[in-house]
């Protein structure tokens, strides 16, 4: 698939996981790594920025992006055939992500009981990995509730692989506005994350604030399953997750409902939100189930602190500099 077709892929949602935007740009980057050094080299400095671009929200694909550019600069420095050591690279890459998400699939699936309900919110591959480790390893029956997830409505596709599991899990889909009026019905809530902030704070799919918002009020325990590269440095001196905002009048109703509205409204279709760590009562890593507030621990423990991470655009600026001197 070309780079262009990816990237339009990830701005209008059509890769849901924040996982598998990643994996998506990385792969990409393997497919194109047979270019001669320089090409390459201005192939990853042009399109990298695009990428992420395309999703800003997305800490996963930041931080796999980075680790890639590391890996890749540190191979050339070492003597390395530039694009060579590509495919390996990003097969370590892919391997770790693949790790992290069985490991929170075995730590999430003990925090279920036979016959509970569970809510969740949006699409995610680690959130559907716990309930499928709870299903086969744990015989866990379980009920789910799932959002239908607007403006996308990626919900729709997690019911649907959520139903492939069989008769022991019982999918009951639902609008967005009713998970205050099912919350009574639910025994806890598990959502993913784009991104975990230094303070606790998540940035998920639209509408995930309002979820525990209203499991805070029903008193019912909200967990976030997230791998720690879903851990965004950059909050740690101040700076925001970027926001993504859609226009398409489609999200919203059919065309021809839309069409009388039409220059006389404006489409507005935020697609994440910010979850505050007091409305959090865990956040399950690959490292195991750990308070939102010790998120700076957790981070300390696994980079350092502060953390010493290099910037995409410093990596960049050094792979032009090497491709120049090749």
């Amino acid at each position: 698939m070309p780079p262009e077709d990816t990237i339009a892929r990830i701005a209008s949602g059509r890769i849901y996981g924040s996982t598998e935007v990643a994996l998506a740009a990385l792969e990409d980057i393997r497919a194109e790594s047979s270019r001669g050094a320089r090409e390459f080299a201005e192939f990853l400095r042009e399109y990298i920025p695009r990428y992420l671009a395309a999703r800003p929200t997305s800490i996963a694909l930041l931080n796999a992006l980075r680790e890639f550019l590391g890996a890749y600069l540190e191979s050339v420095r070492r003597g390395g055939t530039p694009g060579g050591d590509v495919p390996g690279i990003i097969d370590s890459i892919i391997s770790a992500r693949r790790a992290a998400k069985s490991s929170i699939a075995e730590i999430g699936a003990r925090r279920l009981k036979e016959g509970e309900s569970i809510m969740i919110h949006s699409y995610s591959r680690t959130v559907i990995g716990i309930i499928r480790r709870a299903v086969e390893e744990f015989g866990t029956g379980l009920t789910v509730y799932v959002t239908e997830s607007r403006p996308i409505g990626e919900g729709l596709s997690a019911a649907e692989e959520l139903s492939r599991l069989g008769g022991r899990v019982r999918v009951r889909v639902i609008v967005d506005s009713a998970v205050r009026y099912f919350m009574k019905d639910v025994d806890r809530v598990i959502v993913g994350a784009d991104a975990v902030a230094a303070n606790g704070a998540v940035v998920n799919k639209i509408g995930t604030s309002v979820v525990a918002l209203a499991a805070k009020e029903a008193r019912v325990n909200f967990y976030v399953a997230a791998e720690t590269y879903k851990f965004s440095f950059e909050t740690i001196t101040g700076e925001l997750v970027p926001q993504v905002v859609l226009s398409e009048a489609s999200l919203i109703a059919p065309p021809g409902r839309m069409a009388r509205l039409m220059g006389r409204a404006i489409v507005r279709a935020p697609v994440f939100d910010v979850t505050p760590a007091e409305y959090i009562d865990a956040i399950i890593t690959e490292r195991g189930v750990t308070a939102p507030q010790a998120i700076p621990l957790l981070v300390r423990d696994v980079y350092g602190w502060p953390p010493h991470v290099p910037g995409i655009h410093s990596l960049l600026d050094e792979v032009r500099t090497l491709a120049g001197a090749a």
